[in-house]
């Protein structure tokens, strides 16, 4: 597959494209943790309150277990304590939820911030490199095999403008197997893609005598 052109300056503009395009992501992808790290120290406070409901519902607790051995009262005295142990559980909780709802957003955040780094790459580089492979790489081929189908390529995609150097009716010549004209017009298309044209040491052989 031909993915970079023939010609030296247009390969050179193809590679320092393709080189911004990566750094474009790599940048986006980078900036996209660092926002995630970021976003993810907000959950400092859930954490907090995670190990300050683990400690007071590990006090509590043993506060219960202890007054649960005063006679006569320690039943009544365990089950208010019990109270502060199920307060701590609640203040856990929170922070739990605290915690996870932070982690989400950072998750989020981070995923919004590829994809449109994504989005911006695709249809401005990707895509394009991808055209361009396809084209270069039946051009290439047709070089040599079907110039012909080639320079009836040149007819239908290059602007009339260009055609008119070749021609003053550049598909008449075609249709009438005019093998000069094809030649040029096979040229102009692979040279509209960075592609070396054909040369003496690749003339036409269809139609020769």
């Amino acid at each position: 597959m031909r993915i970079y052109a023939e010609r030296h300056l247009q390969a050179a503009r193809q590679v320092v494209f393709d080189l911004l395009a990566i750094a474009w992501i790599a940048g986006g992808i980078w900036w996209a943790f660092a926002l995630r790290d970021s976003v993810l120290e907000l959950g400092a406070p859930g954490r907090k309150l995670i190990d300050a409901g683990a400690n007071l519902e590990r006090t509590f607790g043993r506060a219960s277990a202890s007054a649960d051995q005063v006679p006569f009262v320690g039943a009544e005295l365990a089950g208010a304590l019990d109270l502060g142990t199920d307060a701590g559980k609640v203040v856990a909780e929170a922070g739990h939820n605290q915690v996870e709802a932070v982690a989400w957003a950072a998750g989020a955040a981070a995923a919004g911030v590829v994809a449109v780094v994504l989005l911006v790459a695709l249809p401005f580089w990707l895509l394009p490199r991808v055209r361009y492979a396809r084209a270069a790489t039946v051009a290439v081929n047709m070089r040599t095999a079907a110039p012909d189908l080639l320079a009836l390529r040149a007819l239908t995609e290059l602007p009339p403008s260009r055609l008119m150097e070749v021609s003053a009716d550049p598909a008449a010549a075609w249709r009438d197997n005019d093998r000069e004209i094809i030649e040029q017009l096979a040229s102009l298309r692979l040279g509209a893609l960075g592609l070396r044209p054909i040369t003496s040491g690749r003339r036409l052989r269809t139609g020769a005598v």
